[in-house]
């Protein structure tokens, strides 16, 4: 699945908010290079166009990369089980594709915002991982942070065919979605706009109840909870880039599926490389560099509240 580049409008937008001046953007890398050269517990391997895409979504803030940086490769050893053993092949990342759709559209909104869509296919409770899925969506984020850059993000989240019981295993008073709240939310150079909940339940706000005193006020305040299907995000955006069953010109769900289980497969050698490489010596990590992410997984205790979503 080809990410489509940005038109030129898009392209302007993108400019006016975030400058792309080569000669600043040279010195910046230049400049995370040494901070990395300087820090023995972090790895040093990414090349300048890898670490330009970092730079570009912390909005050319060298400090804010730093620390993305950090906790990039931070949680990679901290939680191993989203982060080991990542390969497309394996028979539960398999399964999690045939079973639940996850996948970048592949034009930007006019905005130049991508969306990224999640629901389900097969509602089969024992299909539902978290671990399996949030080990999946990782390697899509890292695939797309190998390809492109952009100005933002929406998600959308499809809840037909979701039950109590998805829903219980999503409960942040499971560890592993406490874990996994870490691992998205606080280690990726991705700014995120809007999300959307398609099909929600009378219950939903029951269930987002639970989350709210976990997340930032910021973020809660980007949720749009829709009862109907995908015609609900015409009126947030130009329906051709979405899938056909939503009114759009993009494909159809289980073609844009389809194409991105190929793409993550196609990249095996890349992740299975990366999985030796993109983690730190923990031994050689000096005492006052020590993360609130290792912190938070000590005892997985801390308030979620001072996660930084953009």
């Amino acid at each position: 699945m080809t990410l489509l580049p940005p038109t030129a409008e898009q392209q302007k937008r993108i400019n006016e908010e975030v400058s792309t001046d080569p000669e600043t953007r040279k010195r910046d890398v230049a400049a995370i290079r040494d901070w990395l050269s300087k820090q023995p517990h972090l790895p040093n391997h990414m090349d300048d166009t890898r670490l330009e895409r970092f730079l570009f979504g912390c909005k050319n803030s060298i400090e804010r990369c730093k620390l993305i940086l950090e906790r990039y490769f931070s949680v990679r050893t901290a939680i191993p089980e989203f982060f080991a053993v990542r390969d497309p092949l394996a028979r539960e990342i398999q399964e999690c594709c045939e079973a639940i759709q996850y996948f970048i559209l592949p034009s930007l909104t006019d905005e130049g915002y991508r969306v990224t869509i999640l629901r389900l296919k097969d509602s089969t409770i024992d299909k539902f991982s978290i671990q399996t899925i949030s080990r999946r969506i990782l390697m899509v984020l890292d695939t797309r942070l190998i390809e492109e850059q952009c100005l933002s993000n929406i998600m959308v989240i499809d809840l037909e065919g979701f039950g109590v019981v998805h829903f219980t295993k999503c409960s942040p008073t499971q560890s592993i979605v406490r874990k996994a709240m870490l691992a998205m939310q606080d280690s990726m150079p991705l700014r995120l706009h809007r999300v959307h909940f398609l099909h929600a339940p009378a219950f939903i706000e029951n269930i987002l109840n639970i989350f709210y005193p976990l997340l930032k006020v910021r973020l809660v305040q980007k949720f749009r909870i829709h009862t109907g299907g995908g015609e609900e995000l015409h009126s947030y955006m130009n329906k051709d880039i979405l899938p056909n069953e939503w009114g759009g010109k993009a494909g159809t769900l289980d073609e844009l599926n389809g194409a991105w289980k190929k793409k993550i497969e196609k990249n095996r050698d890349w992740f299975l490389r990366e999985e030796k490489l993109s983690r730190t010596n923990e031994n050689a990590r000096l005492p006052e560099s020590k993360t609130r992410i290792l912190k938070e997984l000590e005892g997985l205790q801390g308030s979620f509240r001072q996660l930084n979503i953009d």
